[in-house]
């Protein structure tokens, strides 16, 4: 009984020995400052400000006017098909 009994009292400091271990590797989230987690949220900020500025610039944005335009044809194309049944009509009256 009493080497039953040492061996999970032994078992019992390993895991405490191996939790303080862990403990002592990870920094607790209370220790880390909070201005350096306002530094590293403002620089995440602001690489993102960054680029989506960037995507935003190289993107071609067309107006609605520019769009209307190259929708219709132009304008001696229009005129040049329109003249020969003017013509026509103007030589039929």
């Amino acid at each position: 009984m009493d080497n039953l009994r040492e061996k999970l009292q032994q078992k019992q400091q390993e895991k405490q020995q191996g939790k303080q271990n862990d403990e002592i590797d990870r920094p607790a989230i209370r220790e880390i400052d909070p201005r350096a987690v306002l530094a590293a949220t403002l620089v995440i900020a602001i690489v993102a400000a960054g680029v989506g500025l960037v995507i935003y610039t190289r993107r071609r944005r067309t107006t609605l006017a520019t769009r209307f335009q190259d929708a219709l044809p132009d304008i001696d194309e229009l005129r040049a098909s329109i003249r020969k049944p003017l013509e026509r009509v103007v030589k039929a009256l």
